[in-house]
């Protein structure tokens, strides 16, 4: 009996602690940040692809903008970090190949949604909500 109740707090334990652990290694905190990246713009995508109106279209463009309104922070601290990054994105370190390799997937989903979108861009909704993405992009690039 105790040994089912160890086994099983150990494996409670176990769980818990590999729920809070986040990426390590030289790169943990940029492998965290493209996750993190990856993982908003992968919702955006979804969202553009189960869009059928203008106004779903301009929920998931000011969507995407709020999510990366909130990245932007961590961003500017990983350009600080990296300022190499732009020739990481070239030649990847192995540590970072396969989070390179979703950015890459990523945006090949992203230019076949896009057609989707543009249908819907000369609606005032869709502009305005590309508007207030472009305001939050330039905002956010002045604060660096």
């Amino acid at each position: 009996m105790i040994k089912k109740i160890t086994a099983v707090a150990l494996a409670f334990v176990f769980v818990l602690v590999s729920f809070g652990c986040k990426p390590s290694g030289k790169y943990g905190d940029l492998k965290e940040y493209l996750n993190d990246f990856i993982e908003v713009n992968l919702e955006y995508i979804s969202a553009l692809e189960k869009a059928n109106s203008a106004k779903e279209v301009a929920e998931a463009i000011t969507e995407l903008g709020n999510d990366m309104e909130k990245l932007s922070k961590k961003g500017k601290e990983i350009e600080k970090k990296y300022p190499d990054l732009k020739s990481i994105k070239k030649n990847p370190p192995v540590e970072l190949k396969e989070e390179f390799e979703k950015l890459d997937q990523m945006t090949q989903k992203f230019l076949t949604v896009s057609m989707k979108m543009m249908k819907y861009m000369m609606d005032p909704e869709v502009m305005k909500a590309s508007q207030e993405l472009t305001k939050k992009k330039v905002e956010s690039d002045a604060v660096k």
